[in-house]
């Protein structure tokens, strides 16, 4: 009995992974709805800029993304794009690291000049929106009660802000 269970167990198991295995596939998990990663066969190309560019003094690119762009996007596209941007940042750092290895220089800098700036525009917005909801949740302006202040030693230390009155 206990031998039958087991080996019903064991093909269970073993159709699971069958299973498991084919939604494995790149295919398959680019697919899924609820996962959304790049194809694992583009691999370490992701790092380089396109073939197409490769040689190039000047590439053509589009405008930086400002603040007020980025006030009207949702939080699920602010979020999107950060890691747009964050995947072209890369891809631009290991393509000057590249042209100063080999002594060239690196075509289009301002590329990564404008992706810095969107990004620090999109950081500067999700940070408004943080600071307004704080305010309408607690009505509190700061994250976090208190100020940097030095100690008797000289260093300098978050001192939390009591509500506590001492006695006199």
């Amino acid at each position: 009995m206990a031998a039958a269970s087991f080996g019903v167990l064991c093909r269970k198991v073993l159709t699971g992974l069958k299973v498991s295995r084919s939604l494995l596939s790149p295919q398959a998990l680019a697919s899924t709805g609820l996962l959304h990663t790049t194809l694992s066969t583009k691999g370490l190309e992701e790092f380089f800029d396109d073939p197409k560019n490769w040689g190039e003094e000047k590439v053509k690119s589009g405008a930086s993304w400002t603040c007020q762009q980025l006030r009207n996007k949702s939080n699920e596209d602010l979020h999107k794009l950060w890691y747009v941007l964050l995947k072209e940042r890369n891809m631009l750092l290991t393509l000057e690291q590249e042209a100063k290895r080999q002594s060239l220089p690196m075509p289009s800098p301002e590329r990564l000049e404008k992706v810095i700036d969107s990004m620090d525009a999109l950081d500067k917005v999700v940070q408004e929106r943080e600071d307004a909801l704080r305010l309408l949740q607690t009505g509190q302006e700061k994250a976090r009660p208190g100020a940097w202040r030095r100690d008797i030693f000289g260093r300098i230390i978050w001192y939390i802000v009591s509500a506590v009155v001492f006695p006199r």
